[in-house]
């Protein structure tokens, strides 16, 4: 196996993705069950015959699911040789049979949206494994939130008639950017294990507005199962995350295994049981 890692799914943030490199080819999975094994393809051979990084001259193409226990191939693009690719499909399938995962985190260089007051890192923008994916394109400093449409945020003090008040996300996404200013800025940062300095849940969770708070708790609470996904966590944020998550049994049983420390396990295999019964009764 060339390279096994774990890198933050950005932007916006939705996961943390389990990466398993060969060669050219890679798979990708967000639970630890589904996998989708993309094969690099790019007629330059000058590309080709290099070691494999993110880089924007090269797509990849589909050619495996692994649904669970099912196994399912795609036809091979014309561009691609298809008894290599069928060789490092067939060595990524066997060798993800054996692997424990999650895998370590890799993704230590950071793209950070910084504070308009004090430059502090304000909101995490991009990340990547290898430092030289830091001179590829960046996305522009502006943070976005996950959509509403797939991660729907209750308002329990929104007015009942408020039809045109913005998604929690949406108004969460416009307090960070009034906070970056009017000349919004972000910059690198090369992180290690500790976590000082840096929002742990990857945005400003500490606002002097009691309003601005309010939004931020209610986004980072809903956000919790994804957020127990990310390693180094300081002990009482992920307590604390835990403790919120349990409200989403359903996104706690099914990142559990991507979790790479657990503080109360009573308390989260409760949740996956219930998630469990709920599914049985609906049947």
């Amino acid at each position: 196996m060339s390279r096994l890692y774990s890198k933050k799914l950005l932007l916006p943030f939705i996961g943390v993705v389990q990466v398993a490199e060969l060669g050219w080819g890679r798979a990708l999975s967000l639970d630890g069950k589904n996998w989708a094994l993309r094969y690099a393809q790019n007629d330059n051979r000058e590309v080709r015959s290099g070691p494999f990084r993110d880089d924007p001259r090269v797509n990849f193409s589909l050619v495996v699911n692994i649904d669970g226990d099912r196994l399912e191939t795609r036809a091979v693009h014309p561009s691609l040789e298809p008894e290599r690719v069928q060789l490092d499909s067939q060595q990524l399938c066997d060798a993800l049979c054996d692997v424990r995962i999650p895998f370590r985190a890799g993704d230590r260089y950071e793209y950070w949206l910084l504070d308009g007051i004090d430059e502090r890192p304000l909101a995490l923008l991009h990340s990547c494994v290898d430092e030289q994916e830091m001179q590829l394109p960046v996305p522009s400093p502006e943070w976005l939130a996950m959509p509403a449409a797939e991660l729907a945020i209750p308002d329990p003090q929104a007015p009942a008639q408020a039809t045109c008040l913005p998604p929690v996300n949406y108004r969460l996404q416009k307090q960070i950017e009034e906070r970056a200013g009017s000349k919004p800025r972000a910059a690198w940062f090369e992180r290690t294990t500790t976590t000082e300095n840096f929002p742990p849940c990857l945005i400003m969770d500490e606002w002097a507005d009691p309003e601005c708070q309010r939004l931020c708790d209610l986004y980072l609470q809903r956000l919790a199962p994804r957020l127990l996904m990310m390693p180094g966590l300081p002990h009482t944020v992920r307590q604390q995350l835990e403790q919120v998550a349990c409200d989403q049994v359903f996104e706690v049983e099914r990142f559990y295994p991507l979790y790479p420390e657990v503080i109360d396990d009573s308390l989260l295999n409760a949740a996956r049981v219930e998630a469990r019964l709920r599914r049985a009764n609906d049947v």
